[in-house]
């Protein structure tokens, strides 16, 4: 007998090139073992962690924000809303709406004051139903912003669900001589909507 098989009985190593599927079996062994262990390490790491970054992911993504500026007659997207103001000046007359959100009787302006009126159209282009209210409009007018003029204003606030809309007619009291510009902050929007006037075609040749 040879030194080699000698040395391979008392160490209970087979020789080289010996028994190849023992071989292989612990080589599956090892892989088996190392894919357990990265199992098991997964399994262990808080769900917490991975549920909260979706979550903050998902919030950010999702929660519209931002100021936007835009032109009368132009149609804003806002979140999932569109918003669109068909008109926004100065008048001596204004139109009283149907639905008011005051029944008495409508204030009258001053010697330097004038009335501005906005019209504008609200969409609910999402499947959440979102809150439109007269209130959340104002109106800059020179160096002041002036709140809505309840008596020459409405209709009251109301929900509008997917593809519904409203009309609303917004009417403000300041002092006469200024180009207004709508402002528009809804509770369902992080944000301020300024609506400036359709810019006339000599400002434009200009």
């Amino acid at each position: 007998m040879s030194a080699r098989c000698v040395c391979a009985r008392a160490t209970g190593v087979p020789p080289r090139g010996a028994n190849p599927e023992r071989r292989f079996l612990i080589l599956l062994l090892v892989a088996l073992l190392v894919g357990g262990l990265t199992v098991w390490a997964a399994a262990c790491t808080p769900a917490g962690e991975t549920l909260d970054s979706t979550s903050s992911t998902t919030d950010s993504s999702s929660a519209p924000s931002g100021d936007i500026e835009a032109a009368v007659g132009e149609e804003i997207e806002v979140g999932h809303a569109l918003v669109t103001v068909r008109a926004l000046q100065p008048t001596f007359n204004p139109v009283v709406p149907e639905q008011r959100l005051s029944e008495q009787d409508p204030a009258a302006p001053e010697g330097n004051e004038s009335f501005y009126q906005a019209y504008v159209k609200v969409e609910n282009d999402g499947v959440t139903p979102i809150r439109v209210d007269t209130e959340d409009f104002a109106c800059a007018v020179g160096n002041s912003v002036v709140g809505i003029e309840p008596t020459w204003s409405g209709p009251p606030a109301r929900s509008l669900l997917k593809s519904s809309s409203i009309d609303l007619l917004i009417t403000f009291k300041a002092q006469a001589g200024y180009e207004p510009v709508l402002l528009y902050s809804p509770s369902w929007y992080d944000g301020t909507i300024r609506v400036h006037p359709a810019p006339t075609p000599s400002t434009q040749a200009t």
